[in-house]
């Protein structure tokens, strides 16, 4: 598998946007209040563009939607808006675009030399080439699946100094990752991360996640226990410690205790070891550890 590593202006203003909108639970306080802090206040006028930005965002799909397709894979993005939103709409998100181009120009110049920097780092350690194979191998028996993507596009977005995030709601071929202002040391850590965001796009959906849903039948909880498991293989599971010597984490998700998290990493590690997939058997056991109740036919 190839890996791209692509700085999208385009792709950023929406990020910008849409994070400091709020919109969706996952966007960063963090982020929010550097932003500020670069660019002092915001005007009533932005603050209420903000505000519409948020209302319209909420009507679409949180991930791999219009907005998505047209900021990060168009070059001409409100071409596709036009033909794509209702008029109404469609003239309120341009207007809120153009109100917050200045801010957003005036950061850009700032976080383009940490986006090309990282880019730099990205490309140079060729991530295509190191322990690749390895870990796509280890991976299709995990998840009892074929990639049909052999290579992926990795859009670098802004962050701070000490956050990170990727994502994987852009389309079929492409994750996002938060990484402007992230410290270069850390470039294990990233790499990880990429990784844990392709098995999301490209190893979860064919066998693995259906198969959460037939045995819990509740899409949150299967969002949380996919959500671990992946966790307790990448950034900080058994393979970020094995390919990138990334710490294991002490908790792999939020209000999983230290004892839960070490035997689910015991686990995985176990199954990988054995050389073995995910299966019913594996998941079973996941869930009587989190003393999560399975559905019983």
């Amino acid at each position: 598998m190839k890996f791209r590593f692509i700085i999208s202006k385009r792709a950023n203003f929406y990020f910008f946007i849409s994070n400091l909108s709020k919109w969706h639970f996952s966007c960063v306080k963090d982020y929010n209040i550097l932003w500020q802090e670069e660019l002092g206040q915001f005007s009533p006028e932005e603050k209420r563009a903000l505000k519409i930005f948020k209302k319209i965002r909420c009507k679409y799909p949180s991930g791999k939607s219009l907005f998505e397709r047209a900021f990060f894979t168009n070059k001409t993005p409100f071409s596709i808006l036009k033909k794509n939103l209702p008029v109404g709409e469609y003239e309120i998100i341009a207007e809120v675009f153009k109100i917050l181009g200045k801010k957003f120009n005036l950061l850009y110049k700032k976080e383009l030399p940490f986006l090309s920097m990282w880019k730099n780092k990205l490309d140079n350690i060729k991530i295509d080439k190191v322990s690749t194979n390895s870990i796509i191998e280890i991976l299709k028996t995990l998840f009892n699946t074929l990639p049909t993507v052999k290579k992926c596009n990795v859009y670098l977005l802004f962050s701070s100094e000490f956050h990170t995030s990727g994502g994987a709601n852009i389309d079929e071929e492409s994750v996002s990752l938060e990484i402007s202002r992230y410290l270069l040391k850390n470039v294990n850590h990233v790499t990880a991360i990429i990784w844990h965001e392709i098995i999301h796009l490209l190893f979860q959906n064919n066998y693995f996640y259906p198969k959460l849903m037939e045995i819990f039948k509740d899409r949150q909880k299967t969002k949380i226990i996919n959500e671990i498991i992946i966790a307790s293989l990448f950034p900080r599971g058994v393979l970020g410690d094995k390919f990138f010597k990334n710490r294991i984490a002490d908790k792999l998700y939020s209000g999983i205790s230290l004892s839960k998290t070490k035997k689910i990493l015991d686990l995985t590690e176990h199954v990988i070891s054995d050389k073995k997939s995910f299966d019913e058997e594996y998941i079973r056991k996941i869930a009587k550890i989190l003393h999560y109740k399975i559905y019983e036919n």
